[in-house]
């Protein structure tokens, strides 16, 4: 709402309804489960270092901070497999240029999601 009182105009399709939420959730399971799996091998003291590292890095390196246009053309394809990449990527396309679903972002962030919960789930221990 914040965003529309300032002016800010989506030129978005109407499935980003139904497709940002979706792209949203699956952000949230990869880093969810990277939470777990930082949580679950580091000592408490570690974690929270390591997640405050790891939070910073990837604002400015995922697109979120920085658009990753910014950054040189050798570099894009790998940052766009960052999980805040593909994120920020996805959103930014649905509801800023009106695509309607981010095939290669989706599938980035569920894989991240797969493999960061399949991990967290193997060595998460409760101290």
């Amino acid at each position: 709402m914040v965003a529309l009182a300032i002016g800010w105009r989506p030129d978005a399709a109407a499935t980003a309804i139904l497709v940002a939420p979706l792209l949203i959730l699956l952000g949230t399971a990869a880093f969810s489960g990277l939470a777990l799996l930082m949580a679950g091998t580091l000592r408490a003291e570690a974690t929270l270092a390591a997640a405050n590292l790891v939070y910073v890095v990837l604002l400015g390196v995922g697109g979120v901070v920085f658009p990753l246009t910014k950054f040189p053309a050798s570099a894009r394809p790998v940052l766009e497999l960052l999980p805040t990449g593909a994120l920020s990527t996805g959103l930014r396309n649905v509801l800023q240029h009106g695509t309607a679903f981010p095939v290669g972002n989706a599938v980035t962030l569920a894989i991240w999601a797969a493999v960061a919960i399949a991990a967290a789930a193997r060595t998460f221990r409760w101290e």
